[in-house]
């Protein structure tokens, strides 16, 4: 055994014990700035600028919807033009599924949003001209503009859409011979009234003049996209636009969806068309739109699919007999 041998500095003491006070004079300051941080953080969660986050650190977006290029397409559904969303992927099927319109379900990235629900309203019933037998195929498109006093008479859906009442139970049964074939059919967009569609239409020429246009200009071109009020189909109440539920994008690629190729087939078997086909823009107005569905009875509708024309090639057919 031997001794260890202490060294003591030249101040007297040991270094180990100049050590444990130096660190004792480092806890106040160690404490405070531990405060300090706390504090800034608690007034950073709560203050109200803040955006609200989701569980991967993100702020949700708006969805919009995605527009077709290309010609007139009065009937697509005009959005804000921020850009996302957040999409549910684990969204399922609620318990509504069999109603016409089917399940409201959260959108996917770059989806169509679907419009504003119609309010229930005391619908006057229609005079004798809306109600004759040729209601079903009153044209409407850039050239013809509905009656200045026409008034549906509204069925409300379960999500606040609404059509002519005359066209729902045949909606219905299409809808539900949709979903008994495995497909998941949504309509996203039905009647609109005057003032819906003025409002959508302002809102383009609104957004093409903040771009450098000027009125005449921006009014000229919005009309290429949203249909001037008066001339939109979906102010009778009998057109719709119905996606897949699974893809809800207003495009070229609606056409490749289970819904769509089961609508294309089967649609006049309930009295519905596909309003504007691929090969009928020159004659129709609007572009290609593999969504948007036109009610116009079981009989026009057979005879127009067997023949493969339009409406407007269809009713000048019947007017020259």
């Amino acid at each position: 055994m031997y001794q260890r041998e202490f060294r003591i500095p030249s101040g007297g003491k040991p270094a180990s014990r100049r050590r444990r006070r130096r660190r004792g004079n480092l806890m106040p300051i160690l404490l405070l700035g531990a405060f300090t941080v706390f504090a800034a953080a608690a007034f950073l969660r709560s203050s109200p600028d803040e955006p609200v986050r989701v569980e991967d650190g993100t702020a949700p977006l708006p969805v919009v919807a995605s527009v077709p290029d290309g010609p007139a397409s009065p009937e697509e559904v005009d959005l804000p033009p921020e850009e996302g969303s957040q999409p549910d992927s684990t969204a399922s099927l609620p318990d509504n599924q069999n109603s016409a319109e089917g399940p409201d379900l959260p959108l996917e990235d770059g989806a169509v949003q679907p419009e504003e629900p119609v309010p229930p309203a005391v619908q006057t019933p229609p005079d004798q001209d809306q109600d004759a037998d040729g209601w079903q195929l009153l044209l409407v498109n850039p050239w013809n503009a509905m009656p200045e006093e026409y008034i549906p008479v509204l069925k409300q859906l379960d999500n606040g859409q609404a059509v002519d009442e005359r066209c729902y139970e045949d909606l219905q049964a299409m809808m539900d011979a949709c979903r008994e074939g495995g497909y998941s059919p949504l309509i996203c967009s039905s009647y609109r009234t005057q003032k819906k569609q003025e409002s959508l239409f302002q809102n383009k020429i609104s957004r093409l003049m903040a771009k450098g246009l000027s009125e005449e200009e921006a009014r000229a071109e919005a009309a290429k996209v949203v249909a001037v009020p008066g001339t939109s189909e979906h102010q009778l109440g009998l057109a719709l636009d119905i996606v897949d539920i699974n893809h809800q994008v207003l495009d070229k690629s609606q056409e490749e969806t289970g819904v769509q190729q089961w609508l294309m087939a089967h649609s006049w078997e309930y009295g519905f068309i596909l309003r504007y086909p691929n090969d009928k823009s020159e004659i129709t107005g609007i572009i290609y739109e593999p969504w948007h569905y036109r009610y116009v009875g079981r009989d026009a509708a057979q005879e127009i699919f067997e023949q493969g024309v339009c409406l407007e090639e269809y009713l000048d057919a019947v007017q020259g007999q």
